[in-house]
């Protein structure tokens, strides 16, 4: 069930919302009105809940169910803003050298037609998973509206996993996010941040095989986690999953590369 509570002593708005992006979301937002809070909120949410209709592949409805069923026969016309993303991707793509690749298998067999926006798969079974880029572009959304919206302090957090930090913590000069080590349930890192965003990626009891190596085609395994903490949570959630994802010790360039604030390799 969804919560919502307005502090009027100190202006936040904190709500909490159990399941979205499969994950819990919590935002806090300060202001000093708590009906312009709450309007603002509830169109974040509107749109956070349009991106994940959009992005996710087990909805058979969804935009990019449709593209991975018909791209393997023709050619699919995209919506101008799916069309971004796939452009967006396929820089991520070409910038991680490979690491990171929406298909887990083979970025190059999609097929970009520029005049109609379209795509279409030069191999059979190739399909689009957006789980290590749609929160991140979720949280860029937010960040955006939430500006705009004339909003300068807040934090909206799914599940420690993926957070975008404005402005600092009205009592303190950032926000403090705590990273848990899922297999002992303790912390292993503490982050400042401030006008950032970080992401964490890694394998869990749970979940102990779920990022792909492109170059192999094999889930990476082993006790790994890394975070990375950016200006644009895109780039911090795609360069998580792209780090694990090399099966390497890490990739130092790309600090330099995408102008990180940090990267860390927790585990």
């Amino acid at each position: 069930m969804k919560y919502s509570n307005y502090y009027p002593s100190s202006g936040l708005l904190h709500v909490s919302v159990p399941l979205l992006m499969g994950t819990r979301l919590d935002a806090l937002l300060f202001g000093s009105d708590e009906q312009s809070l709450e309007r603002v909120w509830n169109d974040v949410e509107r749109e956070l809940g349009r991106i994940e209709k959009m992005l996710n592949r087990f909805d058979k409805e969804s935009e990019v169910a449709k593209v991975n069923d018909d791209a393997q026969f023709s050619s699919v016309r995209l919506s101008d803003e799916l069309w971004d993303i796939m452009l967006d991707c396929r820089r991520y793509f070409e910038l991680t050298e490979g690491c990171f690749d929406i298909t887990l298998n083979d970025f190059g067999k999609v097929v970009f037609i520029e005049e109609s926006k379209s795509v279409r798969f030069d191999k059979y079974g190739l399909s689009l998973d957006f789980g290590g880029y749609a929160k991140g572009y979720a949280l860029r959304v937010a960040g955006k509206a939430v500006k705009e919206a004339g909003i300068s302090r807040a934090l909206v957090n799914f599940g420690n996993s993926s957070v975008l930090a404005l402005g600092s913590h009205p009592y303190g000069d950032s926000w403090s996010v705590s990273i848990e080590d899922p297999y002992r349930q303790t912390a292993v890192a503490t982050l400042k941040l401030c006008d950032t965003a970080m992401s964490v990626s890694g394998n869990t009891p749970s979940n102990p095989q779920h990022i792909v190596n492109p170059a192999t085609s094999e889930l990476v395994g082993g006790y790994v986690m890394v975070a990375v903490e950016s200006e644009d949570p895109v780039d911090a959630e795609v360069l998580t999953t792209a780090w694990i994802a090399s099966g390497e010790s890490g990739k130092p360039q790309w600090i330099d590369k995408f102008h990180l604030k940090n990267a860390y390799k927790l585990l």
